[in-house]
């Protein structure tokens, strides 16, 4: 009986043995992680490097103890914002990432960083080995300058009394579909008198009056390219608009722009000051908690901006804008016709 007890007991302890070596050999050791290189600390973006490779983001391999299949994301975010809304990209096992000129720019427009200032972008790399062994690396960041995309849409030009009618240097309104239909915003200081023209000079297609009809401050009618001036009202602000396929046009004036949203609960918007020198409109907004705005003309909702896509570019009726809690500079520049934008400083 004693033998049978003795040959129980060892092979219960020569299959303990043997059982803990294996799981020796699966424990995991304190996880080594990436360290991160990126190619250049300071990057300062220009319409001339957009399609060149302009930062490159590598990582050394995440060492977990033992042989393991790891996963790479790698997470860009403005400095200070603890990676809440980071640009990021699944990699699977590759560990270096690279960015054109364009695609970085993007990047930090979406993080806040303002047309020709220069702010900290952070780069984070997760390594993953299952949902439940996720690992962040150190943090390092970069310096990036990033500039104002400009798409020159097909135009009319718009010379006139305001600026000495010279079609080289006049405002232009144009067609971002390019179906022929225009629109942009003029501002007429003096000498509410104009044309429009299919080239910056007098050599192509000039647009003249036809017709008329006022509306108060507002004004529509028709044109050809044998008539006299085309006017509007009075002086100030506009919204002009032309379409060359029923020789049609408008001018709405825009008597003020201004913010309304969550920060003064949807009433009583934040007036907001043209500046003729800079052609911007500048407001300030003081929000008590995170919240959302939009930008509308004459305190009213027939033209209205939103940022549909979250990247600074407005669009009529689009999307609310985010802005975090506190008081802000905001300045809306719609003197590009397509290429409305805004800052939140």
């Amino acid at each position: 009986m004693k033998k049978i007890i003795v040959s129980v007991l060892t092979a219960f302890v020569l299959l303990f043995s043997s059982c803990k070596k294996d799981m020796d050999l699966t424990v995991m050791q304190e996880a080594v992680l990436p360290g991160i290189t990126v190619s250049a600390a300071t990057v300062v973006l220009n319409e001339t490097t957009a399609e060149d490779t302009v930062q490159a983001i590598s990582w050394t391999a995440a060492d977990y103890g033992f042989s393991a299949a790891v996963s790479y994301s790698v997470q860009l975010a403005k400095a200070g914002s603890s990676f809440a809304t980071p640009k990021e990209v699944t990699l699977g096992n590759t560990r270096v990432i690279k960015y054109t000129g364009a695609e970085l720019n993007q990047i930090a427009l979406l993080q806040g960083i303002p047309v020709g200032s220069a702010g900290q972008i952070e780069v984070r790399v997760l390594s993953t080995l299952s949902d439940s062994i996720r690992q962040y690396s150190s943090v390092v960041s970069f310096t990036v300058t990033p500039y104002l995309v400009i798409i020159n849409y097909p135009s009319l030009w718009v010379p006139g009394e305001y600026q000495g009618w010279n079609p080289a240097t006049a405002e232009k309104i144009s067609s971002k579909a390019g179906n022929g239909v225009y629109e942009g915003y003029v501002n007429f200081p003096s000498g509410a008198v104009f044309k429009y023209t299919s080239e910056p000079d007098w050599n192509h297609i000039i647009y003249g009056w036809a017709s008329s009809t006022e509306a108060g401050p507002d004004i529509s009618g028709l044109f050809n390219t044998t008539g006299g001036n085309l006017y509007v009202p009075s002086t100030g602000y506009y919204l002009l608009k032309g379409n060359t396929n029923d020789n049609s046009w408008s001018g709405t004036k825009i008597n003020s722009w201004s913010m309304i949203g969550d920060f003064n609960s949807w009433a009583g918007d934040a007036a907001m000051t043209y500046d003729a020198s800079t052609k911007q409109w500048t407001g300030t907004l003081t929000a008590a908690a995170n919240g959302v705005f939009k930008f509308r003309a004459n305190n009213d909702w027939p033209i209205n901006f939103g940022d549909t896509g979250t990247d600074l570019s407005l669009e009529y009726n689009g999307a609310n804008i985010p802005v975090t809690a506190g008081t802000h500079n905001v300045i809306l520049d719609i003197s590009i016709p397509g290429n409305y934008t805004y800052k939140i400083q």
